[in-house]
């Protein structure tokens, strides 16, 4: 029995007769990359400018004494060719021309101290406020009529109509010479009960007395009792009635 060549058996899964030869290609590709990169490298190479050194001429400075004949000679000739050059002797002399002379701004003057300016003279003006003095304008006394109790009235209070339904049997105050029954007014606080449990004035007189005497009297009041309601609140003002005749 022959066997069969596997190159031609096209029932394999793997294609195991093709050889790869890409190692190959990668490495003849670097090696053309390296050529290359060495190429510039040779072709755009960086030269370094060479710095030309200039030629240094030695300078000395010699120093000529004026008691040598032959230095003092020397010094001669070169006064002679620069007029500029001056002796130690010409350089002391003083300049005589007024052309040259230096004269500061400030010669001839001296320091001296400022003479002190005289005090002013204080001027006093009138104070139109003294501590004693009363700024304000006198303020009148407010009038107060006094309205007289007629002789047959009878001071009452009057109920506000959240208590008028609660109002007590009798609002009669007897013995209260109330003068000015406009001007007062309580705020009461009448208990599920009737009784009143608290009468803040919400204006008064200025008798002390008669404010007392209103207080008790409004408390001494009983309304009629609520079971509804634990409190009500309620304003009772005053006022003088005639009392009719029979």
């Amino acid at each position: 029995m022959s066997a069969k060549s596997h190159s031609h058996d096209n029932s394999l899964i793997f294609a195991w007769g093709v050889r790869d030869h890409s190692t190959w290609h990668l490495v003849v590709a670097l090696l053309v990359l390296m050529g290359a990169m060495a190429g510039f490298f040779f072709v755009f190479r960086v030269v370094h400018p060479v710095a030309q050194r200039l030629p240094v001429t030695p300078q000395h400075v010699i120093s000529l004494d004026p008691n040598d004949p032959a230095a003092l000679a020397l010094i001669h000739r070169a006064q002679d060719r620069s007029f500029a050059l001056l002796s130690d002797d010409e350089s002391a002399a003083t300049a005589e021309s007024p052309l040259l002379a230096f004269h500061p701004t400030f010669e001839g003057y001296e320091i001296k101290l400022r003479e002190l300016e005289p005090e002013p003279a204080a001027i006093r003006q009138p104070r139109l406020f003294t501590p004693a003095s009363d700024v304000l304008p006198p303020v009148p006394r407010r009038a107060t009529e006094t309205v007289a109790a007629p002789r047959a009235a009878t001071l009452r209070a009057i109920v506000s109509s959240t208590l008028a339904k609660r109002g007590p049997a009798s609002t009669e105050l007897h013995g209260i010479n109330l003068t000015q029954p406009a001007r007062v007014q309580f705020r009461v606080a009448v208990g599920s009960s009737g009784q009143i449990i608290a009468a803040l004035p919400l204006s008064g007189v200025e008798d002390v007395v008669v404010m007392q005497q209103l207080h008790d009297a409004v408390a001494a009041l009983r309304f009629s009792p609520s079971p509804v309601r634990r409190m009500e609140w309620g304003e009772i003002s005053f006022r003088w009635e005639e009392v009719s005749s029979p």
